[in-house]
């Protein structure tokens, strides 16, 4: 299986698993297996944790690996100088996220056109998992791309005669409106389980005994 069908596999189960889960009305941080996408061979992540992006765009759910994500504002003190925008940088080669890359010339025209009331706004969610676990995560609402470039990257290890490995890849600028944490290992432990006993008003109700017991008058 090459790496483009494994992304489009791991895309339309992960659409699945999200489809399921709204019928039913079940929240997506309350399922062990979150949507994570399959990275390629060549890229080499530090413990195996690699971030993985879920765009909202309406009734519509795109799902990608991300090759570098960095959040630049959104926890910092805010000031009358700095807002604190949640704002993050997201860097991914090149693929099939055609709703995504509509967006994105939507907002060009729009903001060609100095129509800033009309740029679509989205929902991103930012996965961060090592394969096994589910480790971090940052739901951002309301957001909007404001630079977008394509951009070629090489390994620089030998010359266009050699070996060396290139990359085209999406670099872009996101800012939203407003960001949530998600810290499910911290969630986790503070599942408190009910147990499951009989109070003494239930020893009144005989319908409750085990057979062979009943109450005296």
């Amino acid at each position: 299986m090459n790496y483009k069908n494994a992304i489009t596999m791991t895309t339309l189960s992960a659409i699945a698993l999200l489809a399921i889960a709204s019928s039913v009305g079940i929240d997506m941080t309350s399922i062990d297996a979150q949507p994570i996408a399959v990275q390629s061979e060549k890229f080499t992540f530090a413990e195996k944790v690699a971030p993985t992006a879920e765009f909202h765009f309406g009734a519509v759910t795109e799902i990608t690996p991300i090759q570098k994500f960095i959040q630049t504002g959104g926890y910092g003190i805010r000031t009358a100088s700095n807002q604190q925008i949640p704002t993050f940088t997201l860097e991914k080669v090149v693929s099939n996220t055609p709703y995504l890359y509509k967006v994105i010339d939507e907002s060009r025209q729009n903001l060609r056109s100095n129509s800033l009331g009309d740029i679509p706004l989205f929902d991103v969610t930012l996965h961060l998992s090592d394969g096994a676990s589910y480790l971090r995560g940052f739901e951002y609402q309301g957001c909007k791309v404001t630079t977008y470039v394509v951009s070629t990257l090489a390994d620089n290890e030998e010359g266009y005669s050699g070996k060396a490995v290139f990359a085209v890849v999406d670099q872009m600028t996101l800012e939203c409106m407003s960001i949530n944490s998600i810290n499910p290992i911290y969630d986790a432990l503070n599942v408190v389980e009910n147990a499951k006993t009989i109070s003494s008003s239930d020893l009144k109700s005989t319908d409750k005994w085990e057979s062979g017991f009943s109450s005296k008058p």
